[in-house]
């Protein structure tokens, strides 16, 4: 009985919520339900449930913006089980308090990255802007949509407001030049061009509707090869002394830390991957090539799209200065 009550007193911020959001639901689905009281469930769910999950974490460490997930379910429940032509409350949440929100939280996470990225300068560290809005949306959002939203955010960031170039530390090895990332993008930016021009012709004549929302998400990958492409010059790989580690990137797709103490051995090599426990770093894969292989003696963990990971007993990668970088690791 006693861990019964620990336990409802910990997690009543989810329990009094859940329960509230089932008492709705069963009034909707029940003979009870009128037109007339329509509006006053959804003022329920988008604003009474919202607060009373705030008063129940207003004294705990739990994020505060967390409550527009509350608000965001609370839409999408009202939205799916309140009759269409009673959602009168619904729409003008959708049309005016949505995007407000989704702004502020855009703000929000946009100054948090801002003042982790000025403490990384200070410090002098190697940590980007892609590192900092990373750790700024883990700070509110659960780890699968923070990883997703940095990566959308880093697509704006890099394809429209990242153009200095970058600097390269002795600590630092591009990727970029020796491998065949370049004529790869460029091909699929080239073929996502003229297959955008050539479906959105086709499709207007069958629907002008599709053919818009076609052509918008062909833009957008084209967004993304761009913003990647970019990524990927200013990104570079990074020896951390101090800490010994190696730092892997592949732009704002890849990302790999690794202990020197772990490497088994390092070939310069750009043979084909024989071993069914090695990887190509690049999601590409054996169109972008290679000419070093690092072995491990355990399986490291590595992240590619979205976050997504794998694990690995040997990368293959590109490295421009191959040969100064295996002899200051062999140092």
């Amino acid at each position: 009985m006693y861990k019964l009550n620990v336990f409802f007193s910990r997690h009543n911020f989810i329990i009094v919520p859940a329960f509230m959001i089932l008492v709705l639901i069963y009034l909707l689905k029940s003979s009870h339900y009128s037109p007339f009281l329509a509006n006053y469930i959804a003022l329920d769910f988008l604003a009474i449930i919202p607060l009373t999950y705030f008063l129940l974490i207003r004294k705990t460490n739990i994020n505060k913006i967390t409550i527009v997930s509350v608000f965001v379910l609370g839409l999408v429940l009202s939205s799916l089980l309140i009759p269409k032509e009673h959602q009168e409350v619904v729409s003008f949440a959708k049309n005016y308090i949505l995007p407000i929100l989704e702004i502020g939280v855009v703000s929000v996470l946009f100054y948090k990255a801002r003042h982790i990225y000025l403490e990384f300068k200070k410090e002098r560290s190697n940590q980007d802007f892609f590192d900092s809005i990373k750790i700024a949306c883990k700070e509110i959002l659960p780890p699968k949509i923070s990883h997703f939203l940095a990566t959308e955010i880093a697509v704006l960031y890099y394809a429209f407001f990242s153009w200095k170039g970058t600097k390269l530390k002795s600590t630092d090895y591009s990727y970029h030049k020796e491998g065949t990332y370049n004529g790869v993008f460029l091909g699929i930016i080239l073929i996502v061009i003229i297959e955008t021009f050539v479906l959105h012709v086709l499709l207007e004549k069958w629907n002008v509707y599709i053919a818009w929302i076609t052509t918008i998400l062909s833009a957008y990958t084209l967004l993304q090869v761009i913003a990647l492409l970019k990524s990927i010059r200013k990104r570079p790989i990074y020896f951390d002394k101090e800490s010994q580690k190696i730092i892997l990137r592949f732009g704002f797709v890849g990302f790999a830390t690794i202990n020197m103490e772990n490497i088994k051995k390092i070939e310069l090599t750009s043979k084909d991957l024989e071993d069914e426990n090695s990887n190509h770093f690049s999601f590409l894969g054996t169109l972008s090539g290679h000419n070093t292989v690092i072995h491990f003696k355990e399986p490291i963990e590595y992240e590619f799209f979205y976050g997504m990971k794998k694990e690995t007993l040997a990368l293959a990668l590109i490295i421009d200065n191959k040969s100064e970088f295996l002899s200051i690791l062999e140092g």
